[in-house]
């Protein structure tokens, strides 16, 4: 996944209050299709930590597992059973990438081109390594496409996992364009090199201040000292298909001094009551069932979002766009909604700039006109005037409680406040990672934003 804001976001970790140990989750970013060595990293990584009895995650480039099979490395396929697989992405860092083929305005186009790469790198996966599950997705760099978001989620993958929602909120379980979010945190890495600095009782207790985090690596790193995309795929593709540049590879004392690190570490933190290692099947079989909306929750929903403009956690955990879609659907007279996919805006909302008064007749004409089975509108025309969602939900909630047959719609913030998501605000893909210099990032990051009416709590 190489991703120089992982290490900056996990040094970002702040202490949380914890109810029981730190749960940790062991992910290995399986990606280096154009060199053969890097199975063998994959294959002492697997087989280490069969031997130690723990379950990890293998995430897999759609290519490399390909790879496995061109390459007759069945040693490895059959290294990888006893382990679970998440996707990487079909290609990684080939360019167009990830980002690149979702930059664009029409996101039907965008949603086509990323599923059938994304539903080929699946199969290939599942195909290669013999699982009939992927548990999640993982962006290579900083790649995180909400395109993509609404692609693994129509794929029925239950995870997304990430360096984003780390910095403020370790450990909380976010659910965001319908993908529940785990941060990635400490790597392996970072005592790679035979002359770092190795402090086994610093980093379990940097590790013992979250509440739940995945460490990682790279298997290709296990030999390589350098990065393969870095050295292949940075800005360009900078070789004809197959002739690739290959790293220089560490000397056999190397690897074994590193993965002696990682075992010695892995068998702390088995026998540290601060951390209880799980799998991903663990912590998706503990998902809480959805609660439907119903008209008797509209004063504890109005409540909330008078409080505080953002997803409700009681008496259920809903999102904006749930909250939206239930109050339109309250409008046509309908009793209950149960949330399914939430989308947000791809446009900015636009909101009033001056108090108006609006109608319960509009309103509710409004609400049967509108189509709120994918994104949702930027504006609402209410009668001869336009407000924004925000501004409808507002209005909507309150002749739904009340029953006034006129409201006054006033001033106010449509997406909400960022709160503890200000890396969202602050979203910028366009000269980062290995991306083209051509990518412009003219629609991706403002419309991830975009996308925060989507975000709830489990």
């Amino acid at each position: 996944m190489k991703r120089t804001i992982l290490t900056a976001f996990a040094a970002a970790f702040v202490s949380v209050a914890q109810s029981g140990p730190t749960e940790v989750l062991f992910n290995f970013d399986t990606e280096d299709f154009t060199s053969p060595v890097s199975a063998d990293g994959v294959l002492k990584l697997a087989r280490l930590f069969t031997e130690e009895g723990v379950t990890a995650h293998f995430v897999t480039v759609g290519y490399m597992a390909r790879a496995f099979v061109q390459r007759g490395r069945w040693d490895v396929i059959e290294a990888l059973k006893p382990h679970l697989r998440l996707n990487h992405t079909i290609s990684h860092s080939v360019h167009p990438n990830l980002l690149e083929i979702s930059d664009v305005e029409d996101f039907d186009a965008a949603y086509d081109a990323v599923l059938a790469r994304e539903a080929e790198s699946i199969g290939m996966v599942e195909a290669a390594t013999g699982v009939d599950r992927v548990w999640g997705s993982v962006p290579p760099g900083n790649s995180d496409s909400y395109v993509a978001f609404y692609v693994y989620a129509r794929l029925g993958l239950p995870f997304y996992c990430g360096a984003w929602f780390a910095e403020e909120t370790p450990g909380e379980d976010v659910w965001f364009c319908n993908l529940r979010q785990v941060p990635y945190g400490l790597t392996w890495e970072e005592f790679i090199e035979k002359d770092a600095k190795y402090d086994p009782d610093d980093f379990l207790n940097r590790l013992a201040k979250t509440k739940r985090s995945i460490v990682y690596c790279h298997p290709n790193k296990v030999h390589a000292r350098e990065f393969w995309d870095e050295l292949n795929f940075k800005g360009e593709n900078r070789h004809k298909w197959g002739e690739w540049e290959i790293s220089p590879q560490r000397s056999p004392e190397e690897v074994e001094t590193y993965l002696g690190r990682i075992r010695e570490l892995v068998r702390r933190i088995k026998g540290d009551p601060r951390f209880r290692i799980t799998t991903l099947a663990e912590i998706d079989s503990t998902r809480k069932p959805r609660r439907a909306l119903t008209r008797s929750d509209v004063p504890a929903v109005r409540a909330s979002l008078s409080a505080s403009f953002g997803p409700v956690r009681e008496p259920g955990s809903w999102s904006l766009s749930d909250c939206f879609v239930a109050a339109v659907r309250f409008l046509r007279g309908e009793k209950s909604y149960m949330p399914v996919m939430a989308y947000g805006f791809l446009e900015k909302p636009r909101g009033v700039a001056s108090p108006v008064k609006v109608s319960r007749r509009d309103l509710v004409a409004a609400a049967k006109a509108m189509d709120v089975s994918r994104f949702l509108p930027a504006s609402v025309r209410i009668g001869e005037i336009e407000i924004g969602p925000a501004d409808f939900l507002f209005a909507a909630l309150e002749t739904l409680e009340t029953g006034a047959e006129e409201v006054t719609v006033a001033p106010r913030e449509q997406l909400g406040g960022f709160g503890p998501f200000p890396f969202l605000a602050k979203m910028c893909y366009a000269g980062t990672w290995l991306h083209s210099p051509e990518f412009k990032d003219k629609y991706l990051s403002d419309r991830m934003r975009w996308q925060i009416w989507t975000l709830r709590y489990e």
